[in-house]
This record gives C-alpha cells, sequence and structure tokens, in this order.
C-alpha cells in the first residue's frame, strides 16, 4: 500500500532527496541522455564545431603539404563536455543545492554514456554497427595537402603496437572521425580510439585497376616496351597454389598494332598462362596476376 504524506511532510520528504545524492542517484537509476542531445555531445567530442584556431593556433604548425600526429587530450575534451553540459547551471553557492547534487550524479553518467557511443556518429554514415568504445587513449593527425581535394575518398588504417602487418596478428584500431574540415578544405582530421603506432593512408579502394610494371613507346617506330611482374601459381583441380617465385613477363607483343597503348587481352590471357605451364586461366587467376593495389604511404611511430 502506498503511502500517504501530507503536503508538508512530502515537501520535507521530497527535500530531504534531493540533498542528499546518494538518495538522489538511487531514485535517478538508469536514466539515460535524450538521443538528440547525446548526438550533439557526440559531435562536440569528435571536436565537430571547435574553431580550427582552437586545434592549431598558428598556421606555421600546420604548413601547407605537411602532416601531424597528435594525442588528444582527454583532460581537455572533458573540460568542453563539461562546460556544454553547465548550460542552464544553476550556480548555487550551497554544495548540497539539487543543481550541485544533479552534477555530482549526472555529470559522469552522462560522459561515460557520450563517450560509450562516440563511434555513433561515423557508424551511422557508413552504415556499420558501432563498436563499444571508452576513449581512454585517443590518437589522430592533421593532413594539409592538395590530395584532400583531389582524392576526397582517402581511407586509413591504424594499427596498435604489434598489430600492424608483418608483426604478428593484424589488428586494427576503429576511426572515430575521418574527414575534410570544409566542402573545399584541404585539411582532413582524423581520431583514432587507441594508442595508434603506424598509419596507412591509402587512395579509394574503387581506384584498383589492372596494370603493368613498366611501359615505354616509341613514337617513331611504334614500338612498345612493357613488362609485367607475375607471382607464379600451380592447379591442382580446384586448388590453386602460389609457387612463391616470380618472374618477369616481357609484354612486347601484347598491344596491338594499330592502338600501341591497347592490350591484346585475350593474347595476354593465353602468355600467362603459359608462363604459369598451365592450358588457360579463368577470371580470377586473370584478376589476381594483373590487379594492381592502390596507392599507399605508412607512417611508423619509433620508439625513442
Amino acid at each position: 500500500m502506498a503511502t500517504l504524506y501530507s503536503r508538508n511532510t512530502f515537501q520535507n520528504v521530497l527535500f530531504d532527496v534531493q540533498n542528499d545524492a546518494a538518495r538522489l542517484e538511487e531514485n535517478m537509476g538508469d536514466a539515460s541522455l535524450p538521443e538528440n542531445l547525446r548526438s550533439w555531445i557526440n559531435r562536440l567530442l569528435l571536436l565537430k564545431g571547435v574553431p580550427f584556431n582552437y586545434l592549431v593556433p598558428d598556421e606555421k604548425m600546420l604548413p601547407p603539404e605537411s602532416i601531424r600526429f597528435f594525442y588528444l587530450d582527454m583532460n581537455w575534451v572533458d573540460t568542453l563536455l563539461d562546460g556544454a553540459f553547465s548550460i542552464g547551471r544553476n550556480l548555487s553557492i550551497n554544495e548540497n543545492a539539487l543543481s550541485m547534487n544533479l552534477d555530482r550524479i549526472a555529470l559522469p553518467k552522462s560522459q561515460k554514456q557520450v563517450k560509450s557511443s562516440a563511434h555513433s556518429l561515423r557508424s551511422a554514415a557508413l552504415g556499420t554497427m558501432a563498436p563499444a568504445s571508452d576513449l581512454k587513449v585517443v590518437t589522430g593527425f592533421l593532413l594539409r595537402s592538395k590530395l584532400v581535394i583531389e582524392y576526397p575518398g582517402l581511407g586509413v588504417n591504424a594499427y596498435p603496437a604489434g598489430g600492424a602487418p608483418g608483426e604478428g596478428n593484424i589488428q586494427l584500431l576503429d576511426i572515430l572521425r575521418l574527414e575534410a574540415l570544409g566542402p573545399n578544405s584541404d585539411t582532413m582530421i582524423c581520431l583514432i580510439d587507441g594508442d595508434c603506432q603506424r598509419i596507412d593512408v591509402h587512395e579509394a579502394p574503387e581506384v584498383l585497376h589492372y596494370g603493368i610494371d613498366s611501359y615505354s613507346y616509341t613514337a617513331d617506330s611504334q614500338k612498345v616496351s612493357a613488362t609485367k611482374v607475375l607471382h607464379t601459381f600451380t592447379v591442382s583441380g580446384s586448388q590453386v597454389s602460389l609457387s612463391g617465385n616470380t618472374v618477369i613477363m616481357a609484354m612486347d607483343n601484347m598491344f596491338r598494332s594499330n592502338s600501341p597503348r591497347v592490350v591484346k587481352m585475350t593474347g595476354l590471357a593465353e602468355q600467362i598462362a603459359s608462363e604459369n605451364n598451365v592450358q588457360s586461366i579463368d577470371s580470377a587467376q586473370m584478376g589476381f596476376e594483373m590487379t594492381e593495389g592502390v596507392g599507399m604511404v605508412s607512417f611508423i611511430k619509433k620508439n625513442p
């Protein structure tokens, strides 16, 4: 049965609860931020809307065609969030006032909720599941280059110490933010969840293409000189195995006589099959031999 209080008694009980942080926290339970407010705070957490001169106080720190790496000071970010949460705060001098108790209880919970959902903005844009995060360490870089404008699909792979290719089990760190700072900006910001040891900046995957390793054309004689490095393989039934060896295949006769920059694909497939001592190759084997990877630059943090 519910307990009935007189008006005065109820006011006294409510006053006692509001002035007791522990009881107030118990009554709040697992209250969460509204979605629109959490999204706004998430943007602030990822430095969206923060004036650029707060990030780079002097242009000389980020000249054209340069990249700068950094650790994000989470104490500074916590202070930034605290300022955002302070909107409408009652600056009472009473340390047990309701507003002060709400700050003690709500602020840590709100910050934890925001940090745990920091991936939600990028994941929503990519249509992927957002991983959990606590943002204990956030690293990143600022890239100022004409590449940001000319190659809008630049991608980034980030690895922790011991997790890069060739170092054992490959482990990718999650990207929190990767975008240009404006529609026509030549500056890109990248924020990474974790302590990054190696960063690979690469062209967009859609620029994958067939390619050769050398090509020269003499206009007077209309002769072509070209080569392709092949990774040889063996075929047993449906099983294809790499031999681990490479050969340099001359392609001088693999171009049309009336169009010396156009490859004769049928003849090229037959020559690749001959180099591997098989009768013919399928489209997958052709793609394996001829596909060129995207351009990539690696930055590795060296231990002192």
